[in-house]
């Protein structure tokens, strides 16, 4: 039976989703991406469901990025989009507050994307990074757009121009992360926001997030993502690239 690469629970009216590749450290494939538009398409729809919380499985990261296996990459001259942009344009227009339990490392598409959240609670041991430039990629999931506005420009520079690893504290200070959470009490005292947060209108809460995420913001992000993604899509086609990729990623056979 194949395993279930995302798993998705309704707690009374918090639907909890779960990347579930814990040997990939969660990475990310088409697939998981594709079944992520689904999950929140169908959230999106039920008016049972106050607000949707999104967290890594066991191990020691949230989320290692996107795949770039070799698999992965063959994958891209057969679809017109990647699955990641399709589901950054749902995050775009979710209706419903979206909260991030970083409860592990955080790096690539799963930094960029908490651009997007409307709260990220973080395990004191987390780190965040965007290796863009070690592999040859640029940033995706808006970001261009929204880290510059959360954590000024230079912070944002030093994350995906430079390479700069941050601490949970560091990502906290920079104003990417809501709040830090200590590691020996990380799900208990993550489990208690949201227990709050769920006693709270949903109602009120859809309606804040529209006027704070009002319908220009989000055609300028859905115009981001679209430019974002061509940039990306002409990446993957130079030399410099495909060396970094192939240097990072694809194991030299064994003689």
């Amino acid at each position: 039976m194949a395993e279930t690469l995302v798993l998705s629970e309704r707690k009374e009216n918090v639907l909890w989703v779960t990347l579930n590749r814990p040997k990939k450290y969660n990475a990310l494939t088409r697939v998981m991406f594709l079944e992520l538009c689904k999950i929140f398409k169908e959230a999106a729809d039920d008016d049972d469901i106050a607000f949707v919380v999104f967290t890594g499985g066991k191990g020691k990261y949230y989320c290692a990025g996107s795949d770039f296996s070799p698999a992965e990459l063959s994958t891209l001259t057969e679809i017109e989009h990647h699955g990641y942009k399709l589901f950054v344009d749902i995050l775009i227009t979710f209706p419903k507050p979206v909260i991030a339990l970083v409860n592990g490392h955080a790096v690539g598409i799963s930094v960029t994307m908490l651009g997007l959240m409307d709260a990220v609670f973080a395990v004191d041991t987390a780190t965040f990074s965007t290796p863009f430039a070690d592999i040859g990629v640029c940033p995706e999931a808006c970001s261009s757009y929204t880290l510059p506005r959360i954590m000024g420009y230079q912070k944002a520079a030093a994350l995906m121009l430079f390479n700069e690893r941050f601490t949970a504290q560091e990502a906290y200070i920079a104003g990417l992360v809501t709040k830090v959470l200590p590691a020996a009490t990380f799900e208990q005292d993550a489990q208690k926001i949201i227990d709050r947060y769920a006693k709270l209108s949903p109602f009120t809460m859809s309606v804040g997030k529209e006027l704070m995420r009002t319908t220009p913001i989000k055609d300028d992000l859905l115009t981001v993502n679209r430019k974002e993604e061509v940039e990306l899509n002409g990446m993957f086609s130079r030399e410099d690239t495909i060396s970094r990729l192939t240097a990072k990623f694809i194991k030299p056979s064994k003689i």
